[in-house]
């Protein structure tokens, strides 16, 4: 499960920054003027001091539900019980919020908008973040329609205005890549931002 813990957004924004730095770009933070005016995603991010693309980073902690249901249980009684596993909810909700931050800043798309989610739950992984964007589940056999309600909801349009999502795990130097190719020119500026090769990007 994934929760949003404000106190470790800064720690997420580490490590997506040094990530941006180690491939030879810029990040900088909006100004407080900017900040007062609209909710603005946390970075732009230069080339050769130009703007490349705008990110926002979302940082998903240990869903902690279970350990306070244990807290709170008296002795000798049992805690816990069945609840909607929320990380689908949770993921969809950044892509939401997400979607209108970049908007605040970059309403036409001039620019590629990026979305980064770090992720610390052992239980989520990418396959949570695909499932949400496409609204299949992925099993051995193949994609299985399941989550539709997300992808085909309220971030219907909006998440291809994300042009792409970086998804990164505790201890994984190198994140998960989905690309929205909804765009064609941001397409092929990220892809040459991030050094990566165009013809290697599978289809899902």
């Amino acid at each position: 499960m994934l929760k949003c813990m404000r106190s470790d957004q800064s720690n997420g924004e580490s490590i997506v920054s040094d990530y941006l730095t180690g491939r030879g770009l810029s990040v900088q933070r909006f100004d407080k003027a900017a900040m007062r005016q609209s909710r603005t995603p946390d970075f732009r991010v230069l080339a050769n001091d130009r703007l490349a693309f705008y990110c926002e980073v979302k940082t998903a902690q240990e869903d902690e539900w279970l350990e306070r249901q244990l807290d709170a249980a008296p002795p000798g009684t049992l805690a816990g019980g069945l609840r909607p596993d929320p990380t689908y909810n949770r993921v969809s909700n950044y892509v939401h919020s997400a979607a209108g931050q970049f908007d605040a800043v970059n309403a036409g798309c001039e620019h590629p908008n990026v979305l980064a989610i770090v992720n610390n739950e052992f239980e989520a992984g990418m396959h949570d973040l695909l499932s949400v964007l496409t609204g299949n589940a992925y099993t051995d056999s193949g994609p299985v329609r399941m989550f539709g309600n997300f992808s085909d909801g309220r971030i219907r349009k909006e998440k291809y205005r994300i042009h792409l999502y970086l998804w990164f795990d505790a201890g994984k130097p190198e994140p998960f890549k989905v690309w929205t190719q909804s765009h064609t020119e941001h397409h092929a500026a990220l892809c040459g931002y991030l050094g990566v090769d165009p013809a290697s990007i599978k289809q899902v």
